[in-house]
């Protein structure tokens, strides 16, 4: 019982962490009239937080590894995550903005890693199940957020000052990681010895490659969904802003069942099948919903996505938590996130380039093409999954 008290304290830690990810989300519309944005300025902002969240994952995912101290990186990440949710309400210029979304990502940069470590650790078996519950969590927030956030702009009439309401929540989950958990005693070796230990063996890894690029294919894609899919859901359907939060609010609803319902059938060892499936499902949802007239169809096929494309994070985490070795844990994890937050970096930046080119609908066909590349590299990690099973019997 306390092993899954711990799991949902960290999932609920990750309903925080992705509140401050979504928090401008619902109300990039306004952002975008307040600032007089163009759609290369507004996917900017997106690419600036994902540049800031890949600058230290790297280093700090190996200090958590070498020190033992995940619970002070992840208390630390929280707080320095929440606070420029304050300062947002202070943000009268657009590069007044970027610097605040810059510094929220910095805060972000430290918690996956961690995050994910501590849930594996505290679910040798099921594991599966424990991510998707991890999943659910982070997915919680971004269902809660946009809602919340939308209803109380409209209520406040100002962005700005509802965005400071949501700097609590980062400092209370904060608070209760600090009590609840304990760090675990660091490494004696040397530094610099095990550094080229560690990153020797998972760069050296065929396998850890191949999940590092795939996992960056899915979240280029989904950066971009994300910055405009508001803009889509506001200029090409006429929603409103409290309706645009519902509607985000309902594509991370979906996501968040399906996270808990793909990870419990994970568990039997089908992780490589099951991201083939989703990530293959995610391109053809995109190209059709590209084109889509009917709100109808429109949103079948978004429910399609968010049943697919966000779920299949936690798949690949315990997919990769399960093959590298226990002491390169987190390090592993940080490898996957810095590469997926740089190459994520580009994908808003060029959709708004596309949007301002041929159209806004036309840019998602360039993250449906994304998730093509995705699915080619998931057939070719279940190809390698096969020959290590095999060779596997062999010995």
């Amino acid at each position: 019982m306390s092993a899954y008290a711990n799991i949902f304290i960290i999932a609920a830690s990750h309903s925080v962490n992705s509140l401050y990810n979504r928090i401008l989300t619902p109300i990039l519309p306004l952002i975008v009239a307040d600032f007089g944005l163009n759609y290369a300025q507004t996917g900017l902002i997106a690419s600036v937080y994902a540049l800031s969240s890949s600058l230290f994952q790297l280093p700090i995912s190996f200090l958590g590894d070498f020190t033992g101290k995940t619970r002070l990186i992840l208390g630390l990440s929280l707080l320095f995550n929440a606070l420029p949710a304050w300062f947002y309400g202070y943000s009268d210029t657009y590069a007044a903005l970027l610097t605040f979304v810059f510094l929220s990502g910095l805060g972000c940069s430290a918690y996956h890693p961690a995050a994910v470590s501590m849930i594996a650790a505290e679910s040798p078996r099921n594991r599966g199940l424990a991510m998707g519950l991890f999943k659910a969590g982070g997915d919680f927030g971004s269902i809660l957020t946009p809602v919340a956030m939308g209803w109380l702009t409209v209520y406040l009439a100002s962005w700005r000052s509802a965005a400071q309401y949501f700097v609590l929540p980062g400092i209370a989950c904060a608070l209760l990681i600090w009590l609840r958990f304990q760090d675990a005693p660091g490494r004696r070796e040397s530094m610099a010895k095990e550094a080229r230990s560690t990153f020797g063996e998972l760069l050296g890894d065929k396998f850890m490659i191949l999940m590092t690029l795939l996992s960056s294919c899915r979240v280029m894609g989904l950066r971009g969904i994300m910055t405009f899919l508001p803009l889509l859901l506001a200029e090409g359907l006429g929603l409103g802003t409290i309706e645009v939060g519902w509607a985000i609010t309902a594509y991370f609803l979906v996501g968040t069942v399906f996270a808990v319902i793909w990870g419990k059938y994970s568990d039997p060892r089908n992780e490589t099948r099951i991201i083939l499936f989703m990530m293959a499902t995610s391109a053809a949802s995109l190209a059709f919903l590209s084109q889509a007239e009917s709100m109808i169809i429109f949103f079948g096929l978004l429910a399609l996505l968010g049943a697919c494309l966000n779920p299949s994070q936690s798949i690949m985490l315990t997919l990769t938590t399960g093959v590298v070795r226990e002491k390169n844990r987190t390090s592993a994890i940080g490898l996957m996130y810095t590469a997926n937050e740089a190459a994520s970096v580009a994908s808003p930046f060029i959709g708004g380039l596309i949007a301002q080119a041929v159209g806004l609908r036309e840019s998602f066909l360039f993250y449906s093409l994304l998730c093509l590349v995705a699915t080619s590299l998931a057939w070719l990690i279940h190809a390698e999954q096969k020959r290590r099973a095999r060779a596997g019997a062999a010995a």
